[in-house]
């Protein structure tokens, strides 16, 4: 059984919480060995609360969520490169948690949009070029009209090439970047129709665009996971099929 203590990690913290994410709080506290085994959905089933109310307490905790919760109780937690199996456990883990936590509604809306845009703008920066190139491929495809673009020098002019029923997509790891945060606040004031996908989910991109959809519902630890773009896949691919269907 796991000697870690989250009382004496936390201690500090617990004032923060509210009643029901003390009791989840306690709970793991109490059954940590039992908790490592554990999915965000089953923790909450377990404790007769919602996956959003233990992701706020992760959150109040200063942690990304709930799998760098269950990463920090395991022993072999400052040595991950030693347990691969562990440290892999850990990162499909994250993965599954943010897909169970996905906006299915927006999801679905998107799609939607996408079968009856004239023209679809999407727009991309830094390493999610290559995630951009194959949804814009893919739409085109389709025989959707679509502009992809990942050149900053059009990306900071597209607020005026855009017309107002056009659709632009922003797809970001982040959602922080000052050009990704400078394009999405122009086509605010632009009155465009803006969807950003994100795998962030305290992005500040929110505050500029009509519809986010998180892709992961936690903050990777670039410490500890330097590559984490597979949400921001299975988000596109989920879109992809939707529309596939609906067109």
């Amino acid at each position: 059984m796991s000697s870690i203590s989250l009382y004496q990690l936390f201690a500090k913290k617990i004032e923060l919480l509210s009643p029901a994410e003390k009791q989840v709080f306690f709970y793991i506290d109490n059954h940590i060995s039992d908790v490592e085994k554990m999915t965000l959905v089953s923790l909450a089933e377990t404790t007769n609360v919602s996956t959003t109310t233990v992701i706020r307490m992760c959150h109040k905790l200063k942690l990304s969520g709930f799998s760098e919760l269950k990463f920090l109780l395991q022993p072999s937690k400052t040595e991950p490169e030693n347990h691969s199996e562990d440290y892999a456990m850990t990162f499909l883990e994250t993965i599954r948690s943010g897909v169970g936590q996905l906006p299915r509604r927006e999801i679905e809306q998107l799609a939607t949009r996408i079968v009856y845009a004239s023209k679809i703008y999407i727009a991309c920066l830094g390493m999610t070029k290559t995630l951009g190139e194959y949804f814009s491929k893919s739409l085109v495809t389709s025989k959707k009209n679509v502009v992809f673009t990942y050149d900053s020098f059009i990306i900071d002019i597209l607020p005026q090439i855009v017309e107002r029923d056009d659709l632009i997509i922003i797809i970001s790891e982040s959602g922080n970047t000052a050009n990704t945060l400078s394009l999405a606040e122009h086509l605010k004031y632009n009155l465009s129709n803006v969807v950003a996908i994100v795998n962030n989910p305290n992005a500040l991109i929110s505050q500029y665009v009509e519809t986010v959809i998180y892709a992961s519902s936690e903050e990777f630890d670039e410490d500890v996971f330097k590559h984490h773009h597979a949400p921001l896949l299975i988000v596109i691919d989920l879109i992809l099929n939707i529309f596939e269907k609906k067109k």
